[in-house]
């Protein structure tokens, strides 16, 4: 522990009694050139000082859990692609996808089977960012949904049933999500191209203008779905390093297409469905993501149950594979002696980075979030007080000077001091990890720089201060 007696009070929660407001006024309105007369001017009046105290000595547990599976349906982005890591082991992530029309007065063109001419058959998904080495090459597989995707709640570790596989001409892609697409005679924003069996195009166009010529067309969405699903779509494991590949569904160069002619004319035709739109219409997506063979250092901690090895390092892992659990068991013994008159100032809880072990920073995670258990609902986490703040109050961002995260808790902090029944385990996370690839290793609490709370806090100094 760490004191420092000093009578000018710095800004906190709580709010002290009368007799101690006098005494910062009557410094506050004190003006001397000495900074020794300042700090000395009124307390002959007065019973009361400020003392400021520090520490950055609190226990702190804190181990690796496996996280729960993470609600993916609908999100913002949606990742495919697989990542070997040398610490992590090997994660994948897979796209389930419904594929529907503008709308259900869309029709294809009427051309007999016999002059139809199927181009080409497109599912394209436009680019929103990577994780990862884009120095790989990808085997794309392409399924069709043999059950509708459901329309509540769905979770990352949620498999579909598929109708059969749909062969693709050209499985074998690199990523490019930096480079645009050149149709001719334009070049358009960056997506990828999965070219499928034209035969699979020319069933649909044939079975769809049979009902149209027997007047059966689709009435509602439902009765859409019933015949096309959706699809699955997921890449090969690779031995490189690998990367996962953010896509935007509600993009304009998200959709299926079919390209089609008629023989011996120059007419072109398309039909589109599309996998998600912004005008708020339902398009059910949603992500699977899969994790195995993590290194030896992660699995016993976190498969084995040995919480103690969190002393030393600490793992987190997006896409639903790892989370810390940290408990604060003695936080209130600041309060000891101090007749529960304590203002926390300040307090930062500090995560610094184990960077020995991930040298290679491309998907180190950017941002961490912070969570607290809920005190009435057990095993329920929610917001911490200071999170609804704002972010940059929060923290929670990278400091790649410092490599550490850091997280501004005094609200909660706070409240604990006021009420110990609400030092419920705090919960972290690699922030938005449903949309972002990242993980990270972290010191423990008995490292060298570690894991550790720091606190300012001030209390009243009572007595006569001659």
């Amino acid at each position: 522990m760490k004191n420092t007696i000093y009578p000018r009070f710095i800004r906190g929660f709580f709010r002290f009694n009368a007799q101690v407001a006098v005494a910062l006024a009557l410094l506050s309105f004190s003006l001397l050139p000495s900074c020794n007369d300042l700090d000395t001017i009124g307390l002959d009046l007065v019973e009361t000082r400020i003392r400021l105290n520090s520490t950055d000595t609190t226990t702190i547990r804190a181990y690796t859990l496996s996280e729960d599976s993470l609600l993916t349906t609908n999100a913002e982005l949606h990742l495919l692609g697989f990542i070997n890591d040398p610490l992590f082991g090997k994660s994948s992530a897979s796209i389930y996808t419904e594929a529907l029309p503008g709308s259900l007065s869309q029709a294809v063109t009427s051309i007999s089977s016999d002059l139809l001419v199927v181009d080409s058959v497109v599912l394209s998904l436009a680019y929103a960012g990577y994780a990862g080495n884009l120095n790989v090459h990808y085997t794309a597989r392409v399924f069709e949904l043999g059950e509708i995707i459901p329309i509540d709640t769905i979770y990352s570790n949620r498999v579909l049933q598929v109708k059969k596989e749909i062969p693709v001409i050209n499985p074998v892609f690199r990523p490019m999500p930096r480079t645009k697409v050149f149709l001719d005679p334009d070049s358009v924003a960056p997506h990828l191209r999965i070219k499928l069996d034209p035969q699979y195009g020319r069933k649909m166009v044939l079975y769809l203008d049979s009902l149209a010529r027997n007047q059966k067309r689709f009435s509602t969405y439902d009765e859409f779905r019933a015949y096309l699903s959706g699809f699955l779509i997921q890449v090969e494991e690779t031995s490189q390093p690998g990367a996962i590949l953010y896509f935007n569904l509600r993009g304009t160069f998200s959709r299926f297409q079919i390209f089609y002619s008629q023989a011996g004319t120059t007419n072109k035709y398309v039909y589109s469905l599309n996998f998600g739109d912004g005008l708020g219409r339902r398009y059910t997506r949603f992500d699977n993501f899969g994790h195995q063979h993590a290194a030896e250092i992660l699995r016993s901690q976190v498969l084995n149950s040995e919480t103690l090895l969190g002393d030393s390092l600490l793992f987190l892992q997006s896409m639903a594979n790892y989370r810390v659990r940290i408990q604060l068991p003695y936080i209130t013994n600041l309060l000891t002696g101090q007749s529960n008159q304590v203002a926390i100032n300040s307090a930062r809880l500090i995560f610094p980075i184990e960077t020995d072990l991930l040298p290679d920073s491309i998907n180190t995670a950017t941002a961490l979030i912070l969570y607290r258990e809920n005190p009435a609902k057990p095993g329920k986490i929610i917001p911490l007080d200071d999170q609804v703040v704002s972010s940059n109050y929060f923290g929670g961002f990278i400091d790649r000077r410092k490599m550490e995260y850091s997280f501004n808790i005094t609200k909660h902090i706070q409240r604990v001091f006021e009420d110990p029944t609400l030092n419920t385990p705090l919960y972290l996370r690699v922030s938005n990890g449903v949309q972002i690839a990242g993980r990270v290793a972290l010191k423990g609490p008995k490292r060298n720089n570690p894991l550790r709370l720091e606190i300012i806090y001030s209390q009243p100094v009572l007595g006569n201060n001659n």
